[in-house]
């Protein structure tokens, strides 16, 4: 019975189903279910490459965050979730930040890491690293045996090789200092040991969650710790330091800023080369090998400037030729992968484990990638119970095999990029007074965290910042100094003082 499902499956992947229509979501990209025979039926998105300045795909965190502890449901979250969370947020895609991102569609993504292998409990990080627009927020495994699907800022998709992103001694990250000395990181957005140097990125938490007994340095960054690849001298982010925080742990984490947390002899390195007002920078490096034992070889990638990156299970698709399969590849199941080719980048999920839909092998997968929408590349990410697909206006469009949603850890979208928007309400140095309770947040918009509780009535003045008045979550925003703290408030919040007023209440 397997061999005659295998064959009438093959035959329908070929074209021997009745032909389907992609629906229009909006423009660029589309949706289609393919029911084959078996039965399987399967779940597309596309998005149209043509536009890469106004599309892009980016990645989604579980939460918004790394750091786990304390978080419901072990800091996993549904790809339904994960979407409302990103979606109407600024981000830097064609290096630019303040665009906002309209998702379109999203999937689940990697697999969950485990606090030791194979049977210790999962910490809800995914087990590969992760680029989250713009930001490379987590290292790749070295020689993993193939890295991740990946976005770049300009629009264009690549499956990375294997790779070195930090964690061995010929591709390290580094930390360059105003006197152009330099220092080698020992970790990314990952807890902080005893002798470490650490950079804290804003997907990590709102705070670093550090003791007391180290430095760290708070740097106001230029654009996101882009990764840059092995050789290529350019710096990842350029910042300014703020503040030297010596023997003060858990520092804050603005939207645009990162925190370099040293200890021991690393604490001392940042004692005797950090002084606020000074350069600060970073060059997070990936080296890319390709995989040129595969069939066909798969070459070295160009990881310049990635915006959306997501760690995958295993290449399936190189050069329009199935590959890779497990021994044996028998078994069938829901999967999710993720595909493309010159023209379109495809979201692919197959329901599996029922009478309505027996799910796919890797093979099948593979041969459903390339005949049926002319795949030249493509991956297997999470599958079985995680496997979901989230359609604007439309919600999850296949049936989880779990019978609900699965909370994972991270997921991709695409996206549709919409274009930066400010108001001119208010102005940089004007006294503004509170309308209302609200929160003072770490950016702009209501997906960064709040750092503290405003009431009606109070007063602040507006600060600096190019992004003034942009448009995120339904608002527009503002930086604010409230009674000494800064962080960005909700133009509906506030209400500007005139000068005569202004100098009443503050003299």
């Amino acid at each position: 019975m397997r061999f005659t499902w295998s064959v009438c499956l093959l035959l329908a992947l070929a074209g021997g189903s009745a032909p389907a229509q992609w629906t229009e979501i909006q423009p660029g990209f589309d949706y289609q279910q393919f029911n084959l025979a078996g039965p399987v039926e399967v779940f597309v998105a596309r998005m149209d490459l043509s536009d890469a300045a106004g599309r892009t795909v980016d990645s989604m965190i579980a939460q918004g965050q790394f750091y786990k502890e304390g978080l419901a449901n072990d800091g996993r979250e549904t790809v339904s979730a994960m979407a409302a969370r990103y979606d109407d947020t600024i981000g830097f895609h064609y290096q630019a930040w303040g665009h906002r991102n309209d998702v379109v569609a999203a999937i689940n993504g990697d697999y969950w890491e485990r606090e030791y292998y194979p049977g210790g409990p999962y910490t809800g990080r995914p087990v590969g690293g992760q680029v989250q627009g713009g930001w490379f927020c987590r290292w790749y495994g070295f020689f993993g045996g193939g890295s991740g699907y990946y976005h770049t800022i300009w629009g264009v998709p690549h499956i990375g090789g294997d790779v070195s992103s930090g964690d061995h001694s010929d591709c390290r990250q580094l930390v360059i200092f105003e006197d152009a000395s330099t220092a080698n990181l020992t970790g990314l957005n990952v807890e902080r040991g005893t002798d470490d140097l650490i950079v804290y990125t804003p997907q990590w938490a709102s705070s670093t969650h550090t003791d007391d007994t180290g430095v760290e340095v708070l740097v106001e960054v230029n654009r996101p710790a882009l990764p840059i690849p092995h050789g290529v001298p350019a710096n990842s982010c350029n910042g300014t330091i703020i503040a030297v925080r010596d023997g003060v742990g858990d520092t804050v984490i603005p939207f645009d800023h990162v925190v370099v947390s040293g200890t021991g002899s690393q604490a001392d390195t940042l004692r005797a080369k950090c002084t606020v007002g000074e350069s600060l920078d970073l060059q997070l490096l990936i080296r890319d090998y390709g995989l040129l034992g595969r069939t066909p070889p798969h070459p070295a990638q160009d990881w310049t400037k990635a915006y959306g990156s997501v760690g995958v299970d295993r290449e399936i698709v190189i050069a329009s030729t199935a590959t890779n399969p497990p021994s044996p590849d028998t078994t069938r199941d829901p999967r999710t992968g993720i595909c493309f080719n010159a023209t379109h980048v495809f979201f692919v999920v197959v329901d599996g484990r029922s009478s309505a839909s027996i799910g796919m092998t890797f093979g099948e997968l593979a041969n459903f990638m390339i005949t049926q929408l002319g795949a030249t590349e493509g991956a297997s990410l999470d599958g079985g119970g995680s496997s979901a697909l989230w359609i604007q206006g439309m919600g999850i469009v296949n049936n989880p095999s779990d019978g609900s949603e699965r909370a994972t850890c991270n997921g991709l979208m695409m996206v549709d990029v919409l274009p930066r928007e400010q108001s001119v309400e208010l102005t940089e140095g004007l006294t503004v007074e509170l309308q209302g309770d609200t929160s003072l947040r770490l950016g702009p918009g209501t997906n960064y965290a709040a750092l503290a509780s405003v009431t009606e009535g109070e007063y602040g003045f507006v600060l600096p910042h190019t992004l003034n008045g942009v448009l995120a979550t339904g608002s527009n925003w503002w930086k604010c100094d409230v009674g000494g703290t800064e962080g960005w408030l909700p133009e509906t919040s506030l209400i500007g003082i005139t000068s005569a007023r202004s100098w009443q209440i503050y003299r």
